[in-house]
C-alpha cells in the first residue's frame, strides 16, 4: 500500500450508530487487509472492546491479524513490550503491567513511611520512583502512555509500527489525550496507515488526561480544525425517544464551519417528557416515582440505572436499593486470571520469572494460585487489601509487601456478576460512560451540580474550567444520554424558582406536566 487517503474524523453524538458505522467500516477494509500487517481497533473500556468484538463475531471470522483493544493494551502490545526497552535501557525487558498509577504507589509509599513531602521533593521522588520500577519491570497505568510517545519519537521504531500497521480505527476518539493524540500524529505523517477517527467532544472527560488545559485543545477539536482531517457530521440517534433527543439537543449546538451540530431522532417515538422528581435528600424517596415510570413502559429491573457524579450519592442509591445492584460491565471476563495473577505478582514485588524461580514453581501452577485467589474474591473471603493480604499469607505462605496499591473493586467486577433479576444498575457517571438503559435516573449532589448539568451555551460549558467541576457540564449530558426511554433527573437539594425555570425551559416537566409537550397532558 503507497501513500493513503487523509484520515477520516467522524463527529458523532450519543446512540449515533458509531459502533455499527464502524464495524461497517472494518469489514469493508477487511478486504484489502495484507496479511503481514494489523488492522488496530482501539476504544478506552473493556466494555466498548468486547461490544465491538462480539457484533464482528456475528458478521465474520475475525482475523488474528485483526486487533481490538483498548487504548493502553493496544500501546502495551504494539509499542511498550517490543519497543520501550530498544531505545531506553532504563526500561527491563520483562513487562509486569500493574492496576494503578504512579502517583498511588507514591502516595503509598508516602503513607508507609509517615512522610509529606512538599512539591518539589514529590516530584524528585516520583522521578526516582519511575525510574526504579522501570528497571524492575513495572509499567503503571499511566507510565503505558509516556513510554509508548517517547518510544514513537525514535524514528526507526516509527517507521516499523506504521509498517506493521496497515488500519488504526480510534473509537470515543473525543478522549483520546494529547499522547495518544501524538502517536496518531506519528503514523499520519508516515503515510502508510489508514486512519479512521470517531467521537464526541461534548462526551470529553478531562480527568481521562489531565494535560489538556483548555477544551478548544483537545484532540478531536483540533483535529476537526486541521485540514489533513475529512471532518464528517452523523446527526442520528439511533438510540433515545424524540423528547430525551430534544432535551439532548439543548448541549449539543456545535458549530463546525458553517454546519451546526443538532440530532434527529432516528425512531420517530415521541415519548414521555423529561422528568424532574422533586424529592429530595433521600433516594429511597425518589424511586418509586422512577419505578412507577419504567413501569408504565414496561422497562424491566435490568435496563434501569441510578447514576451519579459523586461516588457518595452513588452509595446513597445503593443502600436505597439494600444492595441488591449491578455494576457495569467494564471488564471482558477472560482477563480475570491474568490481571489477578499482575496483581498477586506486584503486590509481592516480583515478576513471573523471578517468582517461579525463587519459589521452584512453573507459571501454570502460579494460574491456579490466580484462580484460588479469584474463588476467595467471589466467596467474599477477600474483600479488602488486608484480607487480601490474609489470604495469601495462609493460603501460600507468601508476604505482601504493600508498597503497590490495587483497587479490589476493579478486581470484583472483573469476576462478580449479581444475578438477581430485581438488581439496578447503580454507577458513577464516569464507569457508565458508553453504556446505555431503557430507564435513567441522573442523581445530582447539590443544586450547584445540577446547574453545571444544565449550562446549555456552549461558549460558557468550553470555558468552564474551575478545578475539580470542569467536566460537570459534559457529565450531565453524558448522563443523560444513557437513557433510550425514560429520563428522569433529581437533586439531594431542594432546587431555586430559578432552577426550576430553567429546567422547565428546556422541557422538563416538574410537578405538573410542562406545557413544551402539550400534545403529552
Amino acid at each position: 500500500m503507497g501513500n493513503v487517503t487523509k484520515p477520516k474524523l467522524v463527529i458523532a453524538g450519543p446512540g449515533a450508530g458509531k459502533t455499527h458505522g464502524m464495524v461497517d467500516e472494518i469489514i469493508h477494509a477487511l478486504k484489502s487487509l495484507e496479511r503481514h500487517r494489523y488492522m488496530i481497533v482501539v476504544t478506552y473500556t473493556n466494555s466498548a472492546t468486547k461490544n465491538i468484538k462480539k457484533r464482528l463475531g456475528k458478521r465474520i471470522a475475525i482475523p488474528p491479524n485483526l486487533f481490538i483493544g483498548t487504548i493502553h493494551s493496544f500501546l502495551n502490545r504494539f509499542i511498550v513490550i517490543p519497543y520501550s526497552s530498544l531505545h531506553n535501557e532504563d526500561v527491563n525487558g520483562e513487562k509486569l503491567f500493574i492496576q494503578c498509577g504512579t502517583d498511588d504507589v507514591l502516595k503509598r509509599m508516602f503513607d508507609n513511611n509517615g512522610e509529606t513531602p512538599d512539591y518539589k521533593a514529590k516530584n524528585r521522588i516520583k522521578s526516582k520512583l519511575t525510574k526504579s520500577l522501570h528497571k524492575s519491570g513495572y509499567i503503571t497505568y499511566d507510565q503505558t502512555l509516556n513510554l509508548g510517545e517517547k518510544a514513537i519519537l525514535n524514528k526507526r521504531i516509527k517507521e516499523m509500527l506504521a509498517n506493521r500497521i496497515q488500519y488504526l480505527y480510534v473509537d470515543e476518539f473525543q478522549d483520546t489525550g494529547n499522547k495518544m493524540f501524538s502517536i496518531i500524529e506519528s503514523l499520519r505523517k508516515e503515510k502508510r496507515t489508514v486512519i479512521y477517527c470517531v467521537g464526541d467532544p461534548e462526551q470529553y472527560i478531562q480527568s481521562f488526561d489531565s494535560s489538556v488545559k483548555n477544551f478548544q485543545n483537545i484532540p478531536i477539536l483540533k483535529a476537526s480544525r486541521m485540514n489533513q482531517y475529512e471532518t464528517r457530521l452523523n446527526k442520528t440517534n439511533r438510540r433515545s425517544v424524540n423528547t430525551i433527543v430534544t432535551f439532548l439537543n439543548n448541549f449539543s449546538k456545535r458549530v463546525y464551519e458553517d454546519n451546526t451540530f443538532e440530532q434527529q431522532c432516528h425512531n420517530e417515538i415521541l415519548g414521555t417528557p423529561v422528568k424532574f422528581i422533586s424529592a429530595t435528600q433521600n433516594i429511597t424517596v425518589m424511586l418509586p416515582e422512577f419505578f412507577a415510570r419504567c413501569e408504565n413502559e414496561n422497562i424491566s429491573h435490568k435496563e434501569r440505572g441510578i447514576i451519579a457524579k459523586k461516588n457518595d450519592v452513588v452509595n446513597k442509591a445503593v443502600a436505597a436499593l439494600n444492595g441488591n445492584v449491578l455494576a457495569p460491565d467494564k471488564s471482558a471476563k477472560v482477563s480475570a486470571v491474568s490481571e489477578i495473577k499482575d496483581t498477586l505478582l506486584s503486590s509481592l514485588g516480583t515478576n513471573q520469572n523471578a517468582f517461579c524461580e525463587e519459589q521452584g514453581l512453573t507459571p501454570f501452577d502460579l494460574r491456579i494460585m490466580a484462580v484460588q485467589i479469584i474463588r476467595a474474591i467471589r466467596a467474599e473471603v477477600i474483600t479488602n487489601e488486608n484480607t487480601f493480604a490474609a489470604f495469601v499469607k495462609d493460603e501460600f505462605d507468601l508476604t505482601i509487601e504493600n508498597n503497590i496499591p490495587f483497587k479490589l473493586d476493579n478486581l470484583r467486577q472483573i469476576i462478580v456478576s449479581n444475578t438477581d433479576a430485581e438488581a439496578i444498575m447503580v454507577s458513577n457517571i464516569h464507569r457508565f460512560k458508553g453504556l446505555e438503559l431503557d430507564a435513567i435516573l441522573a442523581v445530582a449532589k447539590n443544586e450547584a451540580e445540577l446547574n453545571l448539568w444544565l449550562e446549555t451555551n456552549t461558549a460558557t460549558r468550553d470555558a468552564h474550567s474551575d478545578r475539580g467541576t470542569s467536566d460537570y457540564p459534559r457529565l450531565g449530558y453524558v448522563a443523560f444520554s444513557r437513557a433510550r426511554k425514560v429520563l428522569c433527573i433529581a437533586c439531594l437539594e431542594p432546587i431555586s424558582d430559578n432552577t426550576k425555570e430553567k429546567l422547565n425551559n428546556l422541557g422538563v416537566e416538574l410537578d405538573s406536566p410542562t406545557l413544551k409537550f402539550p400534545s403529552l397532558i
